[in-house]
Order: structure tokens, then C-alpha cells, then sequence
């Protein structure tokens, strides 16, 4: 059954600085990120649930448009009270803390949901054992980072941000020294977002590589990011997802619309710079004409006496 929902976003977000998304920042990295939201969505539904680094906060807005509760935990304390003014909802709280030291009691959440936020620091270890701690014992971990044998290939420069980005066996030993049970998606953006369980039935795609060239794979190929739903019980099989936004469609027809504008701005200005030359040189051979016209007689009485 669909369901049509509203977009969460800052009424006033704070500037975007490259370390987290705000409402400020459009195109492809907001695509991914609001991907993320919307699949975790679906799964706290009536449900107590954990967002750490919730950032300017509306992926928790988001959560608890279905939630029963939705604690959002993010270390800046300004972003803190910038979300507490943009999302007042009576199932939503903004608290400031550490998430390798949560400031909540043991079992308090059926779902914690924490997206790129693992390799902004070390001690990765004490983070996931915090999101066990506070997890009831059937609860489950939603998380993102990115793969770094994807993301950080060999020439691509390194995000300034990160401080410990995982490749995909790292990032599921880690989650295995905690849950027992680990499914893993790969997340590629393209116009829009691809989550695609790893392992899975495979999913034929065919990337156009370059003007000459297409792939065909099962799978998604050098899909940068991991997002993870870990469990102390089975996990049931994820379905594939698609999040399809028209807004780079859309940029792209607004900005050529507002270049033709501007050609055409720009061609009125010529015709009429133009129009003024054209005048200007009127008048300046008019003016010579009247010059010779008087001068002319006097200097040939002058030069030759006549």
C-alpha cells in the first residue's frame, strides 16, 4: 500500500561545513542520506527508538512520524538546540552527548539508528558495545559508513572528517563481536539511491561506464557506502530499495532555464549597447560632416587664397 508522507527539513538550517548534512545542502549527498532515513523508517514503526549524531535532526523527525518515541543523541550542543527549535514534536527529545558514552540507561530502545557516524571517530568498539547496552535484548542496529576499499579508493582524496573508515569484512567483524546475526546493503547513489542486500538474489544491472561502454552485473557494482541491520535475533531477509528524486532533473532544468534567461538578458544588452554605438557613431560622422562643411572653405582660402 503506498503511503505519502512529508519531507522533514530545518525551517532554518544551519550552514553546511562537509561533517553533517543540513537542509542547506542539496543534490546527491542529501539523496543518500534521506535514503537511509526512509529504509530505517520502515523498520521502527510503533517502536522506542535511538538516532545518534541525529545532526540538525530531521531523520529523527522523520523516525518519528511512525515511532512511538524517538531520542535524537548528537555531540554538538548548538545543533542540539537548533533542532529542538525545528522539530518540536511531542514523541521527540534532543539530547547532547558522546555516542561512545550515551547519556541513557540500559535497554531503554528497540531500535538504535546511527548513520555515518562510525568513522568520525577511534573506539568503535566502545560505540557499538554502547548501542548494545542501550538496546533491549531483541532490538536492532541500523547503521551506515562508508566502504572504504569503495570510497577511498586510490586517488581519491581523503575526506578530512573521517578517522577511521572500515572496509565491508571490518565493519561486519565489528558488528559480529556484538550481534549475533548481521545483514549487510550496499548503497550506490545514482539519481537517487540504490540499497541492495549483500548476498542476496542477485540484481542484474547495466552501468553505462562511458560514452562507448555498459556493464552488465549481478549486484551493485563499487557501491561506497555499507548500511548495516544487526540483531540479537535473525534479521528476516531486507528488500532491495530504490529512493528516486527528480530534484538534480529538476536543477538541471532550472538551471537551464535560467541560463537562457541570462543569454537572453545578455543579448538584449548588446542589442541595445549596440543601438547606443550605433548613435554615437551617427552622431560623430554627422559632427565631422558639419566640421568639414565650415572648416573646409576657410582652409583652402587659407592655404591657397581662394
Amino acid at each position: 500500500m503506498n503511503e505519502i508522507f512529508p519531507r522533514e527539513a530545518a525551517a532554518d538550517p544551519e550552514p553546511f561545513t562537509g561533517e553533517r548534512l543540513t537542509s542547506a545542502l542539496s543534490g546527491q549527498t542529501q539523496v543518500e542520506h534521506y535514503h537511509r532515513y526512509l529504509f530505517a523508517r520502515g523498520l521502527c514503526r510503533g517502536l522506542d527508538v535511538l538516532d545518534v549524531a541525529s545532526g540538525e535532526g530531521y531523520g529523527s523527525a522523520l523516525l518519528a512520524q511512525v515511532a512511538r518515541s524517538v531520542v535524537g543523541v548528537e555531540y554538538s550542543a548548538p545543533t542540539v538546540r537548533s533542532a529542538q527549535y525545528n522539530f518540536p514534536r511531542g514523541n521527540l527529545t534532543f539530547l547532547q552527548g558522546d555516542a561512545r558514552a550515551l547519556p541513557l540507561h540500559d535497554a531503554g530502545f528497540d531500535v538504535v539508528v546511527s548513520f555515518e557516524t562510525i568513522e568520525h571517530f577511534d573506539r568503535q568498539a566502545a560505540f557499538v558495545a554502547e548501542v548494545r547496552r542501550v538496546l533491549r535484548p531483541d532490538g536492532c542496529f541500523i547503521v551506515s559508513t562508508p566502504d572504504r576499499e569503495i570510497y577511498s579508493a586510490p586517488g581519491t582524496p581523503p575526506n578530512p572528517f573521517h578517522v577511521q573508515e572500515m572496509s565491508l569484512d571490518a565493519f561486519r567483524a565489528l558488528l559480529w563481536r556484538q550481534f549475533p546475526y548481521v545483514t549487510i546493503l550496499h548503497q550506490r547513489p545514482m539519481s537517487g539511491s540504490a540499497l541492495v542486500p549483500v548476498g542476496a538474489n542477485p540484481l542484474l544491472v547495466f552501468d553505462r561506464l562511458d560514452q562507448d561502454r555498459f556493464e552488465a552485473c549481478e549486484g551493485l557494482p563499487r557501491a561506497p557506502y555499507l548500511v548495516a541491520v544487526a540483531s540479537g535475533r535473525p534479521v528476516p531477509p531486507m528488500p532491495a530499495s530504490l529512493y528516486i528524486d527528480h530534484s538534480d532533473l529538476d536543477t538541471v532544468a532550472l538551471a537551464l532555464a535560467a541560463a537562457q534567461a541570462e543569454m537572453a538578458r545578455r543579448e538584449e544588452a548588446a542589442d541595445a549597447e549596440l543601438t547606443r554605438l550605433t548613435r554615437a557613431l551617427d552622431q560623430a560622422r554627422s559632427s565631422l560632416r558639419g566640421f568639414l562643411r565650415y572648416y573646409l572653405p576657410r582652409l583652402r582660402r587659407h592655404w591657397f587664397g581662394r
